[in-house]
């Protein structure tokens, strides 16, 4: 039977890569930051949530932000003026036997994650959104419509954008290494909204 089958509304996942090798002195800042690591509920992160703001780790914030900006004006495509700026950053560490819960990032429009030491088949879990789901139907074959759940295999140096909102997670590492990435929260920063509508709103983060 001839169709048409369309998405609406699609939820933007970005993927790049670094596209060149960690420095010496960006080396370094992670094994010390994670030195000094809290216990998460399934894995470690790091005590400090604003890595990004340090010098040793300047010219991964730029190239983090260019990414960043290339993600706002692709999918958002805004007439106001206003950008996303990243907010809180952190390490996060996870160890063999060890994962990361299924979880989201409130007061964040964006979130992203840049890899830095991970397995060969690793990744990243994203999950649907069930609260509303009515059904339960076991589906005979997955698809783009019925799953409920993604699988993104990366590697190190790539770096992944998202919406804050969608759920996602880290299986448990079966490998024996420290499975290390730096991940980064965002938000809106100028005008929003329309002034002749009684919208308008001014956010500065500085």
């Amino acid at each position: 039977m001839q169709h048409d089958l369309m998405n609406m509304f699609a939820t933007p996942l970005y993927r790049a890569n670094l596209g060149r090798q960690f420095t010496d002195e960006e080396l370094k800042f992670f094994r010390v930051a994670l030195a000094d690591c809290v216990e998460s509920i399934s894995n470690f992160s790091t005590r400090d949530k604003n890595v990004l703001n340090n010098p040793a780790l300047q010219g991964l914030r730029d190239t983090l932000q260019q990414h960043l900006d290339e993600y706002f004006k692709t999918i958002y495509n805004t007439a106001n003026k206003v950008s996303l700026k990243i907010t809180q950053s952190w390490l996060t560490l996870s160890r063999q036997g060890e994962s990361h819960h299924a979880h989201t990032h409130p007061n964040s429009v964006a979130s992203g994650v840049l890899y830095i030491n991970l397995a060969e088949n690793d990744g990243i879990s994203f999950h649907r959104n069930e609260d509303n789901l009515w059904h339960e139907l076991l589906p005979a074959e997955e698809n783009y419509f019925n799953a409920k759940r993604y699988f993104i295999n990366t590697a190190v140096g790539d770096i992944l954008l998202f919406p804050s909102h969608v759920r996602h997670g880290v299986r448990e590492v079966s490998d024996p290494i420290e499975r290390v990435s730096l991940s980064f929260n965002s938000f809106f920063e100028g005008e929003l909204g329309n002034k002749e509508f009684a919208t308008a709103v001014k956010i500065s983060l500085s």
